[in-house]
């Protein structure tokens, strides 16, 4: 198991590692999550172990910008424009999933949705520097537990189980992201996150309206 400060990180390892199937934690603008590549079942099957998790939840991804995204899901008008306005931070969005998505069947719903987030986080922009597929995102804790926000207890609960952790030291108290669905006709707050969900609505309903 391999632990990087922020000041040096060996991406070109850190790639290899996520390539051959490796889970890693890793900070974003919200929370510290446990990630691995969208493609690798063996790896979303370690991280759905590690979260004690029940596999009808699925988990969010971590896009590199707008053009992953649409490479991969079919955002509608409305969801773009959500998607610009909020991004890169912590909104996330259920989209629908292209037919040819290659994003693992075991993380898109029975609705065939992928809740899509882009991180502004400074590592995660770098990560995408050496990558071209999405990162699964999901919460560094067990499923039901508080969530962890000093670096220390992140280390001792899960040095034993990841392959990699990415030391940015202790992070502020944060709900998670926002996370969303946007129909044609009406916009549903799925949870309530660090981003103000009545701004998310203001500004649909301005921009449905067409203003």
């Amino acid at each position: 198991m391999s632990v990087y400060n922020k000041s040096d990180i060996d991406y070109q390892k850190l790639i290899s590692l996520l390539k051959n199937g490796g889970v890693f934690c890793y900070p974003t603008e919200t929370l510290y999550g446990l990630g691995c590549l969208a493609n690798n079942e063996e790896a979303i099957e370690k991280i759905y172990k590690i979260k004690q998790r029940d596999k009808e939840k699925n988990f969010t991804l971590i896009f590199k910008d707008l053009n992953m995204i649409e490479d991969l899901c079919s955002p509608t008008d409305i969801e773009k424009k959500l998607i610009s306005k909020f991004s890169p931070g912590p909104f996330s969005i259920l989209l629908q999933a292209k037919e040819k998505s290659s994003i693992n069947k075991k993380i898109i719903s029975e609705r065939n949705e992928i809740c899509c987030r882009i991180s502004s986080h400074k590592f995660v922009d770098n990560l995408f520097n050496f990558i071209n597929i999405p990162i699964i995102s999901t919460s560094a804790n067990v499923s039901g537990n508080k969530n962890i926000f000093l670096f220390k207890t992140i280390y001792n609960t899960f040095h034993n189980l990841v392959d990699s952790i990415i030391d940015y030291g202790d992070i502020e108290k944060s709900l998670g992201s926002t996370i969303v669905k946007a129909t044609e006709r009406e916009l549903l707050i799925i949870r309530d996150g660090d981003l103000e969900s009545k701004s998310i609505k203001d500004f649909y309903n301005g921009k449905s309206k067409g203003l």
